[in-house]
């Protein structure tokens, strides 16, 4: 059965049309239609009503199959676009099947994978507490997620996470050898803390506080990234654990469980000792550290010898590098094999200068208020020579200027000068940097190499900032450790993202240096340097981009917008096709 329209031409000369329903049936061998109504001249009808007519023609349906915009029940909006690319990559690395895999004699009751991922997804969206993702982990883009969330579960999953933390790792540094196509030849390590609100964790301990916060308690982060930023393994330690301290195990991990038989190790100045030197010779691991650049012998010869910057090498506007060999100084630690390279930088030198000047001017202000409150008559006792350096102790420690005043005080009046010998050797350090290394890289490529710990002190920046790793209200010990490495997962697809992303423009940026018209290149060029973007800045954007949930004649589906520029862009150099525009859902 079907609808037909049929012209007659009439005595007036006017063709009209007319609608008829007609049906087709078979008579023997021959199909023969009839008509089964007449709807009249469809001229005569409006848009309308001919809009009328099909609706209530269709209403006498069991099941419609089209319907009006009044049929279209729209639901809640979805947070889409992270959990769409976390969930693309999720599959990508084969982790439901790795944490299944390591729990599967575990007699584990629920699905550990979901929870994680439901975790690591609200790390990089919206950071906030298990309880608050709870409430809200419907409005995410979840398709094989649980069908009903506990709050329990998100506190077990992280206990699990950590009894396969080995297993889980290895599984992740293997897949992402194969998919990034690297072989690791430079590990970065670099150590950072977080605070926790609470007392209860037996690795909270008061220590040095990077997060400037020495009343809480703490614990300890160490990161072992590749040079792409990529993290490989971490390690959490108590508050209180000196850096020097955490290299020995994260060495061993690195042998042993990942089975890293050669690359250098690059590492900040706290890792420097002799044992931690020693370990490296005897794991096989040539290195390259950061040295101190004051109180050491080396250092303070090295400083000096090469005070004119004149014979530095550049290597670009802001850096220049001269080495020299332990021979040519007095090596404290008396390692025949290692070479000394001094490090400049022109810009960092003018921040030093006017950053000290600027503490030395405040401590004077206040050492003179001092001065001039001495030199007034006051009733009562006298000033206590002991209290009044203490508070003079107080002003120039805050201020970092101890070494640089000689101050006394004779009982009655309190005197101050510069020391000048010391100003005139801090001055050496400024814009400057020293670093050891027992390897046979060219000089130059020492100093890239180890500017490349940048990309650990960037993790670490990450890790605390935009993922919101603390502070940590979790008591726990074995949670304390699970929030981290949510933490560190979620980076690691960050930086998965930046990685791929980029190595797609590194390509286009090959072709575009082949151009041989210059102003074509240049144009090129330019373009391609607006879309150099960060793993944050993709993830921002795609963070916008999301779905509405809605039923249409008794089917559910999602309602798919095209994402931003930027998420477009993103999702075709990762090589992570565009969803259709309508998916359908149970």
């Amino acid at each position: 059965m079907f609808a037909q329209i049929v012209s007659t031409k009439k005595s007036d000369g006017k063709t009209y049309r007319y609608l008829h329903i007609v049906e087709s049936y078979r008579e023997g061998k021959s199909v023969k239609k009839r008509r089964i109504a007449s709807l009249g001249n469809i001229d005569a009808y409006s848009d309308k009503e001919i809009e009328q007519l099909i609706y209530k023609l269709e209403s006498l349906l069991q099941n419609r199959v089209t319907g009006s915009i009044e049929d279209l029940e729209p639901g809640n909006c979805l947070q889409f676009g992270v959990p769409y690319v976390v969930q693309f990559l999720w599959d990508q690395l084969g982790l439901t099947g790795a944490i299944s895999n390591a729990l599967k004699d575990r007699g584990v009751t629920f699905d550990v994978a979901g929870y994680v991922q439901a975790m690591v997804i609200n790390r990089l969206v919206d950071p906030s507490s298990k309880f608050q993702l709870f409430k809200t982990i419907e409005d995410m883009y979840l398709p094989d997620a649980p069908h009903e969330w506990q709050l329990q579960h998100f506190y077990r999953a992280l206990d699990y996470l950590m009894d396969i933390k080995p297993e889980l790792e290895r599984h992740l540094y293997s897949q992402l050898t194969h998919l990034l196509n690297f072989r690791l030849s430079l590990v970065l390590y670099d150590m950072t803390s977080t605070h926790l609100t609470g007392h209860h964790c037996p690795i909270a301990e008061y220590g040095y506080s990077r997060t400037h916060r020495p009343d809480l308690k703490q614990v300890e982060l160490g990161l072992l990234v590749t040079p792409d930023g990529i993290p490989i393994t971490h390690e959490v330690f108590a508050g209180k654990t000196p850096d020097k301290q955490t290299v020995k195990d994260i060495l061993k991990r690195l042998k042993q469980e990942f089975a890293v038989e050669q690359c250098v190790f690059v590492g900040d100045r706290g890792m420097v000792t002799d044992e931690n030197l020693a370990l490296l010779a005897e794991a096989g691991y040539p290195y390259i550290v950061g040295y101190h650049k004051r109180g050491r012998i080396v250092s303070d010869a090295l400083l000096e010898t090469y005070a004119n910057i004149d014979g530095y090498a550049k290597i670009k506007d802001n850096l220049y590098y001269l080495e020299a060999s332990s021979a040519q100084v007095e090596d404290d630690a008396r390692d025949t094999d290692s070479r000394y390279i001094l490090c400049y930088n022109p810009v960092k030198a003018i921040q030093d200068e006017a950053f000290r000047a600027s503490a030395i001017e405040e401590a004077e202000q206040a050492l003179a208020y001092m001065q001039k409150r001495l030199a007034t008559p006051q009733r009562g006792r006298k000033p206590n020579s002991k209290n009044l350096m203490v508070k003079v102790g107080e002003i120039l420690t805050k201020k970092g200027v101890q070494a640089f005043f000689e101050v006394d005080f004779d009982g009655q009046n309190l005197t101050f000068k510069h020391d000048q010998a010391a100003l005139a050797k801090e001055k050496l350090c400024d814009g400057k940097f020293v670093i050891k290394t027992n390897t046979a890289l060219p000089a130059q490529d020492v100093v890239l190499s180890y500017k490349t710990l940048m990309n650990v002190e960037r993790a670490f920046r990450e890790i605390k900032n935009f993922l919101d790793v603390g502070p940590l209200y979790h008591w726990n010990e074995k949670r304390v450790r699970g929030h981290i490495f949510v933490c560190v997962l979620a980076y690691l697809f960050e930086q998965e993202i930046q990685v791929l992303y980029r190595r797609t423009l590194e390509q286009e940026a090959q072709r575009i240096s082949r151009i041989t018209e210059e102003k074509e290149r240049m144009t090129m060029q330019a373009e391609l340097d607006d879309r150099w973007y960060t793993g944050e800045q993709i993830l921002k954007d795609l963070a916008r981009w999301n779905v509405l949930k809605a039923e249409f004649l008794g089917k559910k589906f999602l309602s798919v917008p095209r994402p931003k520029p930027i998420a477009q862009q993103a999702l075709a150099a990762i090589g992570i096709p565009l969803p259709s525009k309508a998916m359908y859902i149970d």
